[in-house]
């Protein structure tokens, strides 16, 4: 599938996002070293993810630095270009942020590491405002990528959906990727975790139900395609994509998404909760690990979706004119 490439930039680098975010609600909950230092791990998913985005959308360039150097010198123009500044502009403070996760010297698991810890301890007092900053720059990334999609040439994108789509995958993934890798650490040490951690599994909860209620709008939206293109041409597009999702090449993958994405999702969050109820953490923690696996892969057949159904305007011009 040529939009493989698309789809994991899209997903892993809007993933980050969200993952960032988990581990600044982690920052906040920490109430000492001993918690922070079971968070910390945590801080190890945004950047890797980010980065797999970035190699996936560079793979799709025949001269990917060309592509990145012409990209930033049409700012004023290009959607685009902007889009790739936000990206930019958040990876440089998520890994600013990091460092002074991994870095801290007292229970960094990069502590060990000579100069850089020394260095750090002096900033780490900026670490929740960076973090915070690094959200917030996350999040306008979200805003910029979306827009850069919704293009009058591409009616079925051209919707309120596709900023749903681009949070709901930041946020439910993101989040419970971060919850997912702590969880497997509270499995094989038991004694790390404390009732911090439990708030944050109760914040995820939140966050995915949340997350889940906004993903059933957005495909309710983007199904009826609300609101209707403003010409012919575009609603033929419209019917074109919405054909094709429903009934189509890509069905099988949107009806997977519906089931895998959101009916198992709400099953394990359903199963996750009881278990927090019951104080059951070992319970949650492996339920968090599957509401993890099926929002993620939810999402990935959703983004084929979003990709493939897609019809362009200049395919339907033709056959809007021909029947005139």
């Amino acid at each position: 599938m040529s939009e493989i490439p698309y789809v994991i930039f899209t997903v892993f680098s809007q993933t980050a996002v969200g993952a960032l975010i988990a581990v600044l609600i982690a920052d906040f909950l920490a109430k000492g070293n001993e918690d922070a230092q079971f968070f910390e791990t945590g801080a190890w998913v945004p950047v890797p993810v980010a980065v797999i985005g970035m190699i996936a959308m560079l793979s799709h360039e025949a001269r990917p630095l060309q592509a990145m150097m012409t990209m930033n010198t049409n700012l004023a123009t290009s959607w685009l270009s902007r889009e790739v500044l936000a990206l930019t502009s958040f990876v440089i403070l998520a890994v600013i942020y990091t460092v002074l996760w991994l870095f801290e010297p007292s229970y960094g698991s990069l502590k060990w590491f000579p100069v850089i810890p020394k260095i750090t301890e002096k900033f780490m007092a900026l670490r929740k405002p960076v973090g915070i900053l690094g959200a917030l720059a996350g999040l306008g990334y979200l805003g910029v990528s979306a827009r850069s999609y919704m293009m009058l040439g591409m009616p079925a994108w051209n919707q309120p959906s596709t900023v749903l789509y681009f949070l709901v995958t930041s946020l439910l993934v993101g989040v419970t990727a971060v919850a997912a890798v702590l969880s497997v650490k509270y499995l094989v040490k038991k004694k790390e975790a404390g009732k911090p951690f439990t708030s944050f599994l109760w914040a995820t909860v939140g966050i995915v139900l949340v997350m889940v209620v906004v993903l059933g709008v957005a495909l309710y939206s983007n199904i009826t395609m609300v609101p209707l293109a403003g010409t012919e041409a575009a609603r033929s597009a419209q019917d074109a994509a919405r054909e094709d999702m429903l009934a189509g090449e890509h069905a099988p993958f949107l009806w997977l998404r519906v089931v895998i994405g959101i009916g198992l999702v709400l099953v394990c969050l359903a199963a996750l909760a009881v278990a927090l109820v019951k104080n059951s953490i070992a319970k949650a923690s492996f339920m968090v690990m599957l509401v993890f696996a099926c929002a993620f892969i939810g999402e990935i057949l959703g983004r084929i979706v979003f990709f493939g159904a897609n019809v362009p305007l200049g395919e339907v011009i033709p056959c809007v004119l021909s029947s005139l």
